[in-house]
């Protein structure tokens, strides 16, 4: 089959691009300008995606919020993309009309406010005296405008110093609620979901125990089931809109969990990362021609019913953004055949590296970091404590000549969430 792969997510699609091409399909790998070392000498890169429209048997965008005016005209004339479209990557994108859709569809949401700018925001906080998580309005949008205060006080502090830094614009105050987290989500395309569901418990922040700025996603522990109460809560009703919008790919929400019930917070409507990575280590299927059938209304997804921990491993001026090719080239010692499937690609090329040969220094071919967002590493087993295992005992072999990062603690907030969540009749028969 020929592949064509539109990456517009940190250069995510790189693992998905090798996996096919080992499974002996035809890729073509189209990355942002700024990305463009990622992938060299490891698949075919292109550096113009529409030309391959009408060579590709598949098309696969990583993300929802570039190029969607260019595929717009793709998605009207049926070309085979598995991927949001307009409608679905607004589920997204507007986060008020997520919510507003999951409310007409008879799901419970957090009480929130949608607001033009800081003014208005600083303006509800003052006259309601509460606390709120306050993002920003689109799903991709700035990471800086994310804030989850503790009070009124640390809103207002918060909404005033991004005043003070030129930072404004449309948000979304969500009032504050206490609970656990977890995600779901599931496969959707004409002939509806897929059989495979996936819970997710993701760690957003950037140091060990939930400390520090919120990167978007330092690991993710990963399951698939056939029953989940938290899809048939918050992610069953919006099918028959699914099917009105014509959506294809993954569609998630992450929740709050409490003795009230499951609380969505935002949808998800394309690849989730590093969630996708993670996934891949429990696929049994053809890494692509199961989304090929599912854009055709059949699902031939086969999964395993393993848990996934997937952690994330960065160098350099991790979580900066910006200076890619500056951190590109340090090779990464400790790569074996043997755990090659456990490794997630994200920034990484081939080239080589100076190597010490009987007394002479020569360039010797090695897999190299092309940034500074390496690499996904997987582990699995039958509990999240044998998940966690495999995955660090991965990672442990690794070393580079820089200052390699990754959170020890990935799965570990498991050992009471669990319990909390299974006493409302969720994650059932999932073990720590």
């Amino acid at each position: 089959m020929k592949v064509l792969i539109i990456d517009t997510v940190g250069s995510a699609g790189l693992d998905l691009a090798m996996r096919a091409q080992d499974h002996g399909h035809a890729v073509r790998y189209y990355n942002l300008p700024k990305e463009w070392d990622t992938g060299e000498g490891l698949v075919d890169r292109v550096r113009e995606w529409e030309p391959l429209m009408d060579w590709a048997d598949l098309v696969i965008p990583t993300g929802n919020n570039l190029y969607e005016a260019a595929l717009a005209p793709y998605f009207g004339k049926g070309y085979p993309i598995f991927g949001a479209n307009a409608k679905g990557a607004e589920l997204e994108l507007d986060r008020e009309l997520g919510q507003r859709i999951l409310e007409d569809h008879g799901v419970q949401v957090v009480p929130y406010h949608t607001v033009k700018d800081i003014d208005e925001a600083l303006g509800i906080v003052c006259e309601t005296r509460k606390a709120y998580a306050i993002k920003p309005w689109g799903g991709t949008t700035d990471k800086a405008l994310t804030c989850v205060a503790k009070d009124a006080d640390e809103a207002i502090f918060m909404l005033k110093r991004w005043q003070t830094d030129g930072l404004d614009g449309q948000l979304m105050l969500q009032e504050k609620i206490s609970g656990v987290e977890m995600g779901i989500a599931g496969w959707f395309g004409p002939g509806g979901w897929s059989a495979a569901l996936e819970e997710s418990f993701e760690h957003k922040k950037f140091l060990v125990g939930d400390l520090g700025c919120n990167t978007g996603e330092m690991g993710t522990v990963i399951r698939h089931v056939k029953r989940s109460r938290l899809f048939t809560e918050v992610l069953e009703p919006v099918t028959d809109y699914l099917h009105a919008i014509n959506y294809v790919g993954d569609c998630s929400i992450n929740c709050i969990i409490n003795d009230d019930g499951a609380w969505p917070l935002e949808f998800t409507c394309r690849l989730g990362w590093p969630d996708f990575a993670i996934r891949q280590a429990v696929i049994e299927s053809d890494p692509v021609e199961w989304m090929a059938d599912l854009l055709r209304g059949t699902d031939s997804l086969e999964v395993s019913t393993d848990i996934a921990v997937g952690v994330l491993l960065v160098h350099g001026n991790f979580p900066a953004e910006g200076e890619d090719r500056y951190w590109s080239g340090y090779p990464i010692s400790g790569i074996e055949q043997r755990i090659a499937h456990q490794l997630h690609y994200q920034q990484m090329k081939f080239g080589t590296i100076p190597t010490l040969i009987n007394g002479e220094v020569k360039d010797v071919p090695a897999d190299v970091t092309a940034g500074n967002y390496i690499m996904v590493v997987s582990g699995t087993g039958r509990t999240v404590r044998s998940a966690q295992k495999d995955a660090y005992g991965v990672i442990r072999q690794l070393a580079i000549p820089s200052n390699l990062g990754y959170r020890t603690d990935i799965g570990d907030r498991l050992a009471d969430d669990l319990k909390e969540l299974q006493a409302g009749g969720y994650a059932r028969g999932m073990e720590f």
